[in-house]
């Protein structure tokens, strides 16, 4: 598929930084315990964001991942050893930590994490101007993870297994599994679609007139198509120039510094 924009997005790894010391008004420091290459990404961006416009101190752990899978160490902070995880710990000592899911002070699954940092921290800024769009921020919120995302993953499982097989079975391994990544990157036209005919000059954002939720929960689905040529830019302009807004953002080239590599397609193997 045609895009013009660059299809790997790779940074250096980066030490984790140095931690800051929280403003006066903040109660509780979130820590990223973020994956290199993975979907953490967007609350990095979003945590970059808040640092901008709500000078919020936070800390960032960076795991890179093992010849592609995550490092075990995730699993001691949470079962699954999935990322993102946030945790949060008190400004203050000795304060008790709250259980905001089901262990104290650890908050797991990207839309909860981004919902959670948009009602502790960021003053009201990404919540949306009217009821019609709060009700459009909601439903690309779901939309992003339980039809986009969900898409674009079905096209990736089948096109990941070729470059994972010994070599003389790669080439035939790709013939067998094309027509199927092809069905899923075709499939993904009437969702691309509905994207687009959703934006508009009044409403540029998913969440609609500012930046809001739906649109860290947007971006991953987008990176992921992008980065893997599943997305035709002149075919759909306006969510071409959505994704060049999100993607020239100061917080959001931040995070991927910070972040370390953001290999979608290799996903550092």
């Amino acid at each position: 598929m045609s895009s013009t924009f660059p299809r790997r997005l790779l940074a250096t790894r980066k030490p984790n930084p140095p931690p800051t010391q929280p403003n006066s008004t903040q109660l509780t420091i979130p820590t990223l315990h973020n994956l290199s290459s993975s979907q953490s990404l967007r609350v990095l961006w979003a945590l970059e964001e808040l640092t901008s416009t709500n000078s919020l101190k936070y800390k960032l752990k960076n795991y890179p991942r093992v010849h592609g899978p995550a490092p075990p160490e995730l699993k001691s902070i949470f079962p699954l050893g999935k990322s993102p995880i946030l945790t949060i710990e008190p400004v203050n000592e000795g304060e008790p930590v709250p259980i905001y899911q089901l262990n104290a002070g650890v908050l797991t699954e990207s839309r909860l994490i981004l919902q959670f940092l948009s009602d502790t921290y960021s003053n009201g800024a990404w919540e949306p101007l009217s009821a019609q769009d709060k009700r459009r921020d909601e439903f690309f919120q779901e939309f992003a993870n339980n039809t986009f995302a969900m898409k674009v993953s079905f096209a990736l499982l089948f096109d990941v297994i070729p470059p994972r097989l010994p070599f003389p079975f790669q080439q035939i391994a790709a013939l067998m599994v094309r027509p199927v990544v092809n069905f899923w990157i075709n499939d993904l036209q009437t969702v691309y679609q509905l994207m687009e005919d959703s934006l508009w000059e009044e409403k540029p954002w998913f969440s609609g007139e500012r930046l809001g939720l739906a649109d860290f929960c947007m971006s991953w689905g987008m990176d992921l198509a992008v980065q893997r040529g599943y997305f035709d830019d002149k075919k759909y302009p306006k969510v071409a120039k959505w994704y060049k807004t999100v993607t020239e953002r100061p917080a959001y080239k931040r995070a991927l510094e910070k972040g370390g590599s953001y290999d979608l397609i290799n996903f550092d193997m």
